[in-house]
Protein backbone atom coordinates (compact mmCIF):
# COMPACT_ATOMS: atom_id res chain seq x y z
CA UNK A 1 0.00 0.00 0.00
CA UNK A 2 1.71 3.46 -0.98
CA UNK A 3 0.08 5.50 1.72
CA UNK A 4 -0.01 8.76 -0.48
CA UNK A 5 -2.03 6.90 -3.53
CA UNK A 6 -4.70 5.48 -1.06
CA UNK A 7 -5.00 8.87 0.85
CA UNK A 8 -5.54 10.68 -3.29
CA UNK A 9 -8.16 7.62 -3.91
CA UNK A 10 -9.72 8.53 -0.90
CA UNK A 11 -9.72 12.28 -2.49
CA UNK A 12 -11.03 13.88 0.98
CA UNK A 13 -11.25 17.98 0.96
CA UNK A 14 -7.68 19.88 1.50
CA UNK A 15 -8.03 20.89 4.74
CA UNK A 16 -10.82 19.24 6.13
CA UNK A 17 -8.50 16.43 7.08
CA UNK A 18 -5.12 15.22 8.22
CA UNK A 19 -3.11 11.63 8.43
CA UNK A 20 -1.96 11.10 12.03
CA UNK A 21 -0.41 7.49 13.55
CA UNK A 22 2.48 5.94 11.06
CA UNK A 23 1.03 7.54 7.84
CA UNK A 24 3.29 10.36 8.13
CA UNK A 25 6.06 7.80 9.02
CA UNK A 26 5.40 6.19 5.80
CA UNK A 27 5.43 8.93 3.84
CA UNK A 28 8.91 10.21 4.72
CA UNK A 29 9.99 6.73 4.32
CA UNK A 30 10.74 6.64 8.13
CA UNK A 31 8.79 2.45 8.18
CA UNK A 32 6.04 1.43 6.47
CA UNK A 33 2.44 1.63 7.67
CA UNK A 34 -0.32 -0.82 8.08
CA UNK A 35 -2.96 1.23 7.86
CA UNK A 36 -3.90 4.61 7.14
CA UNK A 37 -5.77 6.52 10.62
CA UNK A 38 -7.58 10.16 9.63
CA UNK A 39 -8.95 12.61 12.00
CA UNK A 40 -11.23 14.70 10.21
CA UNK A 41 -13.47 17.72 11.00
CA UNK A 42 -17.05 17.02 12.17
CA UNK A 43 -18.83 17.77 8.93
CA UNK A 44 -16.75 15.54 6.68
CA UNK A 45 -17.33 12.55 9.46
CA UNK A 46 -20.62 13.16 8.97
CA UNK A 47 -20.51 13.45 5.36
CA UNK A 48 -19.08 10.10 5.30
CA UNK A 49 -20.91 8.40 7.91
CA UNK A 50 -24.06 9.49 5.68
CA UNK A 51 -22.50 7.41 2.82
CA UNK A 52 -23.03 3.46 4.46
CA UNK A 53 -20.00 3.07 2.94
CA UNK A 54 -18.41 3.13 6.32
CA UNK A 55 -18.62 0.14 9.39
CA UNK A 56 -19.05 2.00 12.44
CA UNK A 57 -16.99 1.08 15.32
CA UNK A 58 -17.09 2.47 19.40
CA UNK A 59 -13.83 2.74 21.01
CA UNK A 60 -12.89 5.27 23.77
CA UNK A 61 -16.35 6.56 24.19
CA UNK A 62 -16.38 7.81 20.54
CA UNK A 63 -17.58 6.19 17.13
CA UNK A 64 -15.14 5.73 14.57
CA UNK A 65 -15.59 5.18 10.78
CA UNK A 66 -13.65 1.97 9.63
CA UNK A 67 -13.10 0.65 5.33
CA UNK A 68 -10.46 -1.47 4.24
CA UNK A 69 -7.07 -0.20 6.04
CA UNK A 70 -8.76 2.81 6.75
CA UNK A 71 -10.12 4.63 10.07
CA UNK A 72 -11.79 7.47 10.55
CA UNK A 73 -11.19 9.16 13.70
CA UNK A 74 -14.13 11.78 14.78
CA UNK A 75 -11.96 14.08 16.85
CA UNK A 76 -8.54 15.00 18.33
CA UNK A 77 -8.20 16.33 21.62
CA UNK A 78 -8.34 14.22 24.72
CA UNK A 79 -6.59 15.09 27.92
CA UNK A 80 -3.74 13.35 27.41
CA UNK A 81 -2.93 15.31 24.05
CA UNK A 82 -4.91 18.58 23.98
CA UNK A 83 -4.20 19.57 20.12
CA UNK A 84 -7.48 19.47 18.26
CA UNK A 85 -8.18 18.20 14.88
CA UNK A 86 -8.15 21.95 13.53
CA UNK A 87 -4.69 22.64 15.22
CA UNK A 88 -3.25 19.61 13.50
CA UNK A 89 -4.45 19.99 10.10
CA UNK A 90 -3.58 23.98 10.20
CA UNK A 91 0.28 23.03 10.96
CA UNK A 92 0.48 19.65 8.90
CA UNK A 93 3.24 18.95 6.57
CA UNK A 94 1.47 18.75 3.16
CA UNK A 95 3.49 15.90 1.07
CA UNK A 96 2.37 15.90 -3.12
CA UNK A 97 -0.80 17.46 -1.98
CA UNK A 98 -1.75 15.24 1.11
CA UNK A 99 -2.40 16.42 4.10
CA UNK A 100 0.40 14.90 7.37
CA UNK A 101 0.48 15.51 10.70
CA UNK A 102 3.59 17.26 11.27
CA UNK A 103 6.61 15.40 13.43
CA UNK A 104 6.59 17.62 16.32
CA UNK A 105 2.70 16.97 16.68
CA UNK A 106 3.23 13.66 15.99
CA UNK A 107 5.32 12.96 18.61
CA UNK A 108 3.04 14.38 20.95
CA UNK A 109 0.48 12.48 19.34
CA UNK A 110 2.50 9.48 20.33
CA UNK A 111 3.49 10.10 23.40
CA UNK A 112 -0.03 10.21 24.55
CA UNK A 113 -1.19 7.16 23.45
CA UNK A 114 2.01 5.79 24.99
CA UNK A 115 2.44 2.70 23.58
CA UNK A 116 5.81 0.62 23.52
CA UNK A 117 4.77 0.68 19.56
CA UNK A 118 4.87 4.69 19.80
CA UNK A 119 7.62 5.51 21.73
CA UNK A 120 9.94 3.27 19.30
CA UNK A 121 8.13 5.91 16.33
CA UNK A 122 9.32 8.86 18.27
CA UNK A 123 12.83 7.34 18.71
CA UNK A 124 12.47 6.49 14.83
CA UNK A 125 11.31 10.58 14.19
CA UNK A 126 14.09 12.02 16.59
CA UNK A 127 16.89 9.95 14.52
CA UNK A 128 15.05 11.70 10.95
CA UNK A 129 14.57 14.81 12.32
CA UNK A 130 18.63 15.16 13.22
CA UNK A 131 19.46 13.45 9.89
CA UNK A 132 16.94 15.98 7.80
CA UNK A 133 16.46 18.88 9.73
Amino acid sequence: MNIIEKAKELNFPPGEYVIVGSGPLEALDIRQAGDIDIAVLPELFERLRATGEWEEEERYGKIFLKKEKVDIIPKLSWSEYPTTTEEAIASAMVIDGIYFMNLDELKKFKKALGREKDFADIARIDAYQQKHL
